[in-house]
C-alpha cells in the first residue's frame, strides 16, 4: 500500500462518472469537509488484498502516526528552541565557544497544526502494481471505520469513480508526507510466557533462574562455555556496535572473501581460496544428501507476490525483503527456498509410497534485507548461500522418526566440518510432555547439555524447532543447522482465532485408505548458511586460540600441503613433489621464495596449512620427504607446539596418511597460478 498524506484547509470532492464496470456504491455526489483535514490518498497494491483487515489496520496506524506528527510538531519545535536557548546561554557565559544558534520559527500559526478530520481517498496513481481483486475497494472504508472507532472523525471517497476535488495544502513543515506500507502478517507470539530449562545428558531438567537484575544464576551441572552460551541466547541479542567481529581480519588476510563496496551492505565478494571452500562444502553436502535419499531441485531467485499461497509466508517478513521490478510486474528476491518448493509440492501427484519425500536445494543466493545495525560480518548478511532441505512426512509420528534421523545427519555434518556447537530445543509444553523421552535420548547420545524453551501454545508454523548454535570470540551466539517440524504449511487453509481462513499451500495426497490428507514438513538446513559456517569455524578458532591449534580440517583447507626447500638446490625436486600431489587431487603449493626456511615455516603456520613438506639435501638424496603435520583441533603441544614432525618418509607414506585424513570427502583442484608463490595471485593490496 502506498499513502500520500496532505494536510489541507477544507476539501471538496465531486463524484462525476463511473470509472469501472463495478464502482463502489456511494450515495453522496459531493463530499465537503470543513476545517483542518488530513487527506490520505491510498493505492491498494497486489499483495495487500490477501487480507484487507490487516492492511487497513496498518494504513490506519500510519494515519494516526501522521496526526501525532502534525499535532506534536509545535511542541517539538518548542523543545528544540529551549535547547538552543540553553546552548546560547552557555556561549554568553563563556562555558562553551562558538556562535549563537538561531531559534526555529514555525511556518504557520500554532493553531494550524491540528487535524480535525480525515478523508481516505482511493488514488491509483501512486503505484503501478495495483490490486485487481474486487476486495480492494474495501480497504478505504475499513480504514475510515477503524479511525472512527478510535474517536477520529473520518470519511472515505468512493472507489471506481472519476472525481474532481478542491484541496488547499496548508504548506507547513509536515503538511506533505509519503508512506510505503507493506502487508505484515505477524504471528501471535508467546515468548513472554516461555519457560527455559537446561536438559543434561543424564536426563535432568534444570529450570533456568534469574536474579533481580535479570542475570542467569549459575548452574553447577554445566560448563563455562555453555553457561556463556545461555547468557547470550537469553540476554540481549543486540550486536556490539563499533566492535569488529574477530573473524573479519582473518577472512581478509587469508584472502577468502571480503565485503563488496559496490553492492548493498551485507553482500560479499569471494576470492579464489574462498570459492574453493564454498564449492567443497557444496560438493560435500550434495554427496551427503544424495546418500541420505534426497532428490535435488533448483528454483528461481525471485517470485511473484500475486500468489496468495506465497503471500501467506512472504508477508511475515515485509521489512526484510528485496523488491525488483520487471515491466508492470514486481517480484521478491527469495527469502528462503520454502515458497517455490512448497508451491512445487502443491502441484505434484503425491503418493503414499513417496514418503518420506526428501527434497534438497543449494540456494545461491537468498536475500534478507537485515537492518543496518544487525549486519555483523559473516554472522548476519543481506545476501547469502543457504543449503535448504525439506521433507514431506506422512503424519506426525513418521515426522518424529524422520527428525531423529536428520538430527544425526546434522550432527555428523557439524563433526565433519569441525564445528563445535551447542543444542537448543524449542517446543510447546504439550509436545514436550509427549516426546521428552526421545528428545532426552538424543541429548544423552551426543553427551551435551541442551537449552529447552517451552511455550504454552504454538505461535508459528512449527511444533518443534531444533538449533545448533555457536559462540563467537565475543561471546555472541549464532544459529547454524536447524530442523523444524512444520504442521501448518501443507494445509489448505489455516483458521485463525477470529474464524478467518488464511490460504496455505494445500499440499495433499490420497492415502491408501482413500482419504485426502496433508503431510507434515520438516525444514532442515543441515549445516546452516554457508557464510555462517565459515563464521563459526573462524570465530571458534579465535575463541580457543590459547589452547587449541586453529585450522580447517584437511579436506576443507584451501591449501592442504605446502612444499618448502632448505635451499634452491631442492627446487626441481620440490616442483616434482608438488606436481605429483596435485595430480593425486591434493591442493599443494610450493613456496619458492628466496627466504630462510624458518620464515617460510612461520608463514605456513600463519596460514594454517595442514601439512608442510620440508626438502633438504638428505631428502633429495634419499628421494624421501620430511613433514610437519599440523595438530588441527587438538591442544597445543609442549611449548605451544602446533605440529607433529615426521622425518625421512617416502611420498607413498604421505599419500597413505592423506588418504586416511580425507577419505570420504570431496576433492577440488587448486588453480595452477596458486601452486607456486612466484605465480600466486594476490587480490588485496
Amino acid at each position: 500500500m502506498k499513502i500520500l498524506l496532505i494536510h489541507t484547509e477544507n476539501i471538496e470532492v465531486t463524484k462525476n462518472k463511473e470509472a469501472t464496470s463495478n464502482p463502489q456504491d456511494f450515495k453522496e455526489y459531493i463530499i465537503k469537509m470543513d476545517g483542518l483535514i488530513l487527506v490520505a490518498f491510498v493505492s491498494v497494491e497486489d499483495q495487500d488484498t490477501y487480507d484487507t483487515d490487516i492492511i487497513a489496520q496498518q494504513g490506519a496506524k500510519v494515519i494516526e502516526e501522521a496526526i501525532l506528527l502534525i499535532t506534536g510538531f509545535p511542541e517539538k519545535v518548542r523543545k528544540k528552541n529551549e535547547e538552543i536557548r540553553q546552548y546560547n546561554k552557555k556561549i554568553e557565559s563563556g562555558k562553551v565557544k562558538g556562535k549563537p544558534r538561531k531559534s526555529i520559527e514555525l511556518i504557520k500559526n500554532r493553531e494550524m497544526y491540528q487535524v480535525d478530520k480525515i478523508l481516505v481517498y482511493p488514488w491509483a496513481h501512486l503505484s503501478k502494481f495495483l490490486s485487481n481483486d474486487a476486495n480492494a475497494m474495501e480497504v478505504c472504508p475499513k480504514i475510515a471505520r477503524i479511525l472512527e472507532e478510535k474517536g477520529i472523525e473520518a470519511k472515505y471517497s468512493p472507489f471506481g469513480w472519476y472525481k474532481s476535488f478542491k484541496i488547499n495544502c496548508i504548506g507547513h513543515e509536515v503538511a506533505e508526507m509519503y508512506r510505503d506500507v507493506k502487508l505484515y502478517i505477524q504471528p501471535e507470539e508467546h515468548i513472554e510466557t516461555a519457560q527455559f530449562f537446561v536438559l543434561t545428558p543424564d536426563g535432568k531438567e534444570i529450570e533456568i533462574k534469574k536474579d533481580r537484575e535479570n542475570n542467569i544464576l549459575p548452574i553447577k551441572e554445566i560448563n563455562e562455555d555453555f553457561y556463556i552460551f545461555l547468557k547470550s541466547e537469553l540476554g540481549t541479542r543486540r550486536a556490539d556496535t563499533g566492535i569488529e567481529p574477530a573473524h573479519i581480519k582473518i577472512m581478509k588476510e587469508f584472502e577468502l572473501l571480503d565485503f563488496e563496496k559496490n553492492s548493498d551492505a551485507g553482500n560479499l565478494r569471494w576470492y579464489t581460496k574462498g570459492v574453493i571452500l564454498k564449492n567443497l562444502i557444496k560438493n560435500y553436502l550434495d554427496d551427503k544428501l544424495i546418500d541420505f535419499g534426497a532428490i535435488f531441485v533448483d528454483t528461481p531467485v525471485m517470485y511473484t507476490v500475486k500468489s496468495k499461497k506465497l503471500t501467506a509466508q512472504t508477508a511475515r517478513f515485509p521489512a526484510r525483503t528485496y523488491w525488483v521490478e520487471s515491466g508492470n510486474n514486481r517480484f521478491l528476491l527469495r527469502f528462503a527456498g520454502d515458497f517455490l518448493q512448497f508451491d512445487m509440492f502443491s502441484g505434484m501427484n503425491l503418493k503414499p509410497s513417496y514418503f518420506p519425500l526428501r527434497l534438497y536445494e543449494w540456494e545461491q543466493y537468498d536475500f534478507r534485507r537485515e537492518q543496518e545495525g544487525e549486519l555483523t560480518g559473516l554472522r548476519r548478511l543481506r545476501g547469502f548461500v543457504m543449503p535448504d532441505f525439506h521433507t514431506l512426512c506422512k503424519d506426525l509420528d513418521s515426522s518424529v522418526e524422520e527428525f531423529k534421523k536428520q538430527y544425526e545427519l546434522d550432527q555428523s555434518v557439524a563433526e565433519d566440518l569441525g564445528i563445535k556447537d551447542h543444542l537448543i530445543f524449542r517446543t510447546t509444553h504439550d509436545f514436550y510432555k509427549d516426546n521428552k523421552s526421545w528428545i532426552k535420548e538424543l541429548i544423552k547420545k551426543e553427551n551435551k547439555p541442551a537449552l529447552l524453551e517451552l511455550w504454552d501454545d504454538r505461535y508459528y508454523y512449527f511444533v518443534l524447532k531444533f538449533e545448533r548454535g555457536v559462540l563467537s570470540a565475543q561471546n555472541k551466539s549464532g544459529t547454524l543447522a536447524t530442523i523444524q517440524i512444520d504442521v501448518e504449511s501443507t494445509l489448505e487453509f489455516l483458521k485463525e482465532k477470529d474464524g478467518k481462513k488464511r490460504e496455505k499451500y494445500n499440499i495433499s495426497f490420497i492415502d491408501n485408505d482413500g482419504a485426502k490428507k496433508h503431510p507434515i514438513i520438516l525444514h532442515n538446513s543441515p549445516s546452516g548458511g554457508l557464510e555462517r559456517v565459515l563464521w563459526g569455524l573462524l570465530e571458534t578458532a579465535i575463541r580457543e586460540k590459547e589452547r587449541i591449534v586453529p585450522g580447517f580440517k584437511t579436506w576443507l583447507a584451501p591449501i592442504q600441503i605446502r612444499v618448502l626447500t632448505v635451499s634452491d638446490d631442492q627446487n626441481e625436486y620440490a616442483e616434482k613433489i608438488m606436481k605429483l600431489l596435485n595430480e593425486q587431487g591434493y591442493r599443494t603449493d610450493f613456496d619458492d621464495r628466496e627466504e630462510k626456511l624458518g620464515k617460510k615455516i612461520r608463514q605456513a603456520e600463519i596460514e594454517w596449512i595442514p601439512y608442510i613438506i620440508i626438502l633438504g639435501k638428505k631428502e633429495q638424496e634419499n628421494e624421501s620427504i620430511s613433514i610437519r603435520k599440523r595438530l588441527i583441533g587438538k591442544p597445543f603441544g609442549p611449548k605451544k607446539n602446533t605440529a607433529e614432525q615426521i622425518n625421512n618418509i617416502k611420498l607413498e607414506n604421505l599419500l597413505e596418511i592423506l588418504e586416511a585424513d580425507t577419505k570420504g570427502y570431496p576433492k577440488y583442484k587448486l588453480p595452477i597460478p596458486f601452486r607456486k608463490y612466484s605465480s600466486k595471485i594476490f587480490f588485496r593490496k
